[in-house]
């Protein structure tokens, strides 16, 4: 299982990485599923820090993506972030914390899972595909 952003996703990021915002502000995670593998196409992010995603949240965001909400993204999260995702709503999801700074910005990807109680089981980023060139 592995995480591919696309081009848009990766400009979400660097525009997110520009405008600094606090730990803590998240937002959805839009794509798909592609086998083992998550297609991070948009990253909106709209959660004010303090504040943690619930069911209803992913609920308002589906309405909008049908389907295609297939976890959130979150910056430097802490301790209620974190237990506010271990759980049944989202189970199965994709979580992308961002951390660092403009020069050295830091991604990692996690999926929500369930053993014999919920974890976020880590899961590698996709290094950015080359561009073909044609000779």
């Amino acid at each position: 299982m592995d995480v591919l952003l696309t081009s848009e996703a990766r400009c979400d990021l660097e525009a997110l990485a520009a405008l600094r915002p606090k730990a803590g502000a998240w937002g959805g995670v839009i794509g798909h599923r592609r086998g083992p593998r998550f297609i991070v196409e948009k990253i909106i992010f709209a959660g004010s820090p303090g504040t943690v995603p619930d069911g209803r949240a992913l609920a308002g965001l589906d309405a909008v993506w049908p389907g295609r909400v297939i976890g959130l993204a979150v910056v430097r999260p802490g301790a209620a972030f974190r237990r506010a995702v271990l759980g049944p709503a989202w189970f199965g999801k994709l979580v992308l914390r961002w951390s660092g700074s403009l020069k050295a910005p830091s991604l990692r990807a996690a999926v929500v899972g369930f053993g014999r109680t919920f974890s976020l089981e880590p899961v590698p980023v996709a290094p950015e595909a080359k561009e073909k060139t044609h000779e």
